[in-house]
C-alpha cells in the first residue's frame, strides 16, 4: 500500500507538471514583442498621440465654426404679452368710469440676418482654421513619428542588451574554461599560484559583468514597457534582431525627400502662412461691415389664433445696415500690430526648422556612414582577436606565453564582439533617425 501510494504521488507530480507546460509557454508567448507590434501598441496607449489627435479633431471642428459664418442666421420666435393699467378709465359713450380688463397680445415671427461685407475677414477666417487645421493635422502625424522613433531607439537599446548579455555569457564561459586549465597546470606544477589567482580573478571579473548586462536588460525592459504604458515589471522578450540595415539613398535624395514629407517643417509652412493670412485679417477691421436683415411675422388677440396665419394680422420687414467702429480704444491698431509680429515670430521661426532639419538630415547621414565603416572595422576585429584568442591559448597550453597575454586575448575578444554589436545598435538606430527626418515609419 505505501508502494503504491508512492506511485499514485509521483504520477499526480508528472501530471501537474506536464498540465502546467501550456500555461507557462502561453505567459513567454505572451512577452514576445516584435518592433511593428510595440509600435503599433504605442501609437494605440501614448498620451501624447491621443492629445495630438484629439486637437486635430478639435482644429476640425473650429474649421466648421468659421464657414457658419458664411452662412444665414435664421431664428424664430413667439411671444405672448398681458398689459393693464392700475386705475380707471372714462368711458365717454356711457359717461362711466370702468376699470381696465387687460390686453392680451400673441405674436410669433421668423427672422433672417446675414453678413454681406466685412472686409474679408469671414474667409481670412476660413482660411486660417484651414491652416491651422493642416498644422494639427502635421503635428499629429509628428507625435507618431517621434514615438515611433523612441520605441525603436528602446527596442533596439534591448536587443543589444540582449546581445551583449550572450557575448558577456560566452566570455564567462572562457574564464571559467580558462580556469580549469590553469588549475589543472597548477596542480601538475607547471603553473604558479600567482597564475591560479589571476585566472579566479577573471571569473569574478567576468561574473560581475554578467550581473551588470542582466540589469541593463531589465533597465531596457522598463524603459519600453513605459513607452508602451505596459506595466514596467512585466519582462520583454523581442522577437527581431539588429541587421546591418541597407540604405542606398543619397545625401541630396534625403534632403529632398525631407523637406517635402517632413510633418515638423509642413507645421511651419502651415503656421507661417497661418500667420500671413491673420495679419490680412487684421487690415480687415479698418473696413465697414454691411449687413442685412428680414423679418416676417403676425399678431392674434387670441390664444386660438396665435399659430395661425392671417393676412390681415401679418408684417414683414427688410433692412440693410453699414457700421463702422470710429473709435475703439486703439484695438484695430493693437491687432494689427501684434499680427505683424507674431508675423516676423513665424517667419523666423520657420527657417529655423528648416535649416535645422537639413543639419539633422546631414548628421543621419553621417551617423549612417561612419556607423557603416565602424560595423565593418568591428568585423574586422572581432576575426582578427578570435584569431589571437586561439593562438594565445595554444601558447599558453604549450608553456610558451604568460596567463597575462592570454587575459589580454580573452578580454580583446570580448571587447570587440562589443564593438560589433554597438556599432550595429547605431547604425538601426541612425536609419531610424533618417527615417524619421524624412517624414518615415
Amino acid at each position: 500500500m505505501e508502494r503504491i501510494g508512492r506511485i499514485g504521488s509521483i504520477l499526480l507530480f508528472v501530471g501537474l507538471f506536464v498540465w502546467g507546460l501550456p500555461t507557462t509557454n502561453a505567459a513567454a508567448v505572451q512577452n514576445e514583442f516584435s518592433l511593428k507590434q510595440c509600435i503599433d501598441l504605442a501609437l494605440q496607449k501614448n498620451v501624447g498621440v491621443i492629445s495630438a489627435d484629439n486637437r486635430y479633431k478639435q482644429s476640425k471642428y473650429n474649421l466648421l465654426d468659421a464657414w457658419a459664418n458664411v452662412l444665414p442666421t435664421v431664428s424664430t420666435s413667439a411671444r405672448y404679452s398681458y398689459g393693464r393699467s392700475f386705475g380707471k378709465y372714462y368711458v365717454p359713450e356711457y359717461g362711466i368710469y370702468v376699470e381696465d380688463p387687460g390686453t392680451k397680445s400673441y405674436s410669433t415671427g421668423l427672422s433672417l440676418s446675414m453678413t454681406l461685407f466685412d472686409g474679408g475677414s469671414t474667409w481670412f477666417t476660413i482660411k486660417q482654421s484651414s491652416l491651422e487645421r493642416t498644422s494639427s493635422r502635421n503635428e499629429l502625424r509628428q507625435t507618431i513619428m517621434s514615438t515611433a522613433y523612441s520605441v525603436k531607439q528602446a527596442y533596439y537599446g534591448l536587443v543589444q542588451a540582449v546581445l551583449l548579455k550572450k557575448v558577456q555569457e560566452d566570455a564567462l564561459a572562457r574564464s571559467k574554461k580558462q580556469l580549469e586549465v590553469t588549475t589543472s597546470k597548477y596542480d601538475l606544477g607547471s603553473a604558479s599560484l600567482s597564475e591560479k589567482l589571476k585566472a579566479q580573478v577573471n571569473v569574478a571579473r567576468d561574473s560581475v559583468s554578467l550581473l551588470q548586462r542582466d540589469n541593463d536588460i531589465k533597465n531596457a525592459e522598463f524603459n519600453l514597457n513605459l513607452l508602451l504604458n505596459r506595466d514596467v515589471t512585466m519582462p520583454m522578450v523581442p522577437v527581431d534582431t539588429l541587421g546591418q540595415v541597407a540604405f542606398t539613398l543619397s545625401l541630396e535624395q534625403c534632403v529632398e525627400t525631407a523637406l517635402a514629407d517632413n510633418p515638423s517643417l509642413k507645421k511651419s509652412d502651415a503656421d507661417y502662412d497661418a500667420a500671413r493670412v491673420a495679419v490680412w485679417n487684421a487690415k480687415s477691421s479698418w473696413v465697414p461691415r454691411v449687413g442685412a436683415s428680414l423679418g416676417w411675422g403676425w399678431n392674434s388677440r387670441t390664444a386660438g389664433d396665435w399659430f395661425k396665419y392671417r393676412y390681415e394680422n401679418g408684417s414683414y420687414s427688410f433692412g440693410i445696415n453699414l457700421s463702422y467702429s470710429i473709435f475703439d480704444g486703439f484695438r484695430k491698431k493693437t491687432n494689427y500690430s501684434r499680427a505683424r509680429l507674431a508675423e516676423a515670430t513665424q517667419r523666423e521661426s520657420h527657417d529655423a526648422d528648416r535649416n535645422n532639419l537639413v543639419y539633422q538630415v546631414k548628421q543621419a547621414y553621417l551617423d549612417i556612414e561612419t556607423a557603416r565603416l565602424q560595423y565593418q572595422a568591428a568585423q574586422l576585429a572581432e576575426q582578427s582577436a578570435q584569431e589571437d584568442m586561439k593562438l594565445q591559448s595554444e601558447r599558453y597550453r604549450l608553456g610558451a606565453s604568460s596567463i597575462l597575454e592570454l587575459l589580454d586575448a580573452q578580454y580583446s575578444l570580448t571587447n570587440a564582439q562589443y564593438s560589433r554589436i554597438q556599432s550595429l545598435y547605431q547604425l538601426n538606430l541612425a536609419v531610424a533617425s533618417m527615417a524619421k527626418a524624412m517624414g518615415r515609419m
